[in-house]
């Protein structure tokens, strides 16, 4: 039987480094990495691990992302917050619930509860 895409936000293939962790239920880190998003949506994102992370469990992750890639994926943000980004690469920091584990790594849909911050301009 042929599995049916039950997306609802479109999906970018991407190659973003990422941090990520996850804490148990008193709050301490048990697991954090350096990993790759291999796709992202405004709603999830897959990640590149090896490691065994529960189905159900909630990992926090951090990457960066340009202002091109910000517009596509139609993060809610208010006019200020876009303005204040323009042109910049912004600094993600999400959470979210993993659904689905695979061999080569795991599927996140975010919770609402995300940041996006500008970065400065570099002084080159």
């Amino acid at each position: 039987m042929k599995h049916k895409d039950q997306r609802t936000h479109q999906r970018f293939s991407v190659n973003l480094q990422a941090k990520i962790s996850a804490a148990n239920d008193e709050g301490d880190i048990f697991f954090a990495d350096e990993t790759i998003i291999a796709n992202i949506s405004s709603g999830g994102a897959f990640i590149i691990t090896d490691r065994s992370l529960p189905l159900g469990g909630t990992i926090k992750m951090e990457f960066l992302l340009s202002f091109e890639n910000l517009k596509k994926l139609r993060f809610i943000l208010s006019v200020e917050s876009l303005l204040a980004c323009r042109d910049k690469q912004v600094r993600v920091k999400a959470s979210g619930v993993i659904v689905r584990v695979e061999k080569d790594g795991i599927a996140v849909i975010f919770d609402t509860d995300y940041q996006i911050h500008p970065l400065p301009p570099s002084s080159e």
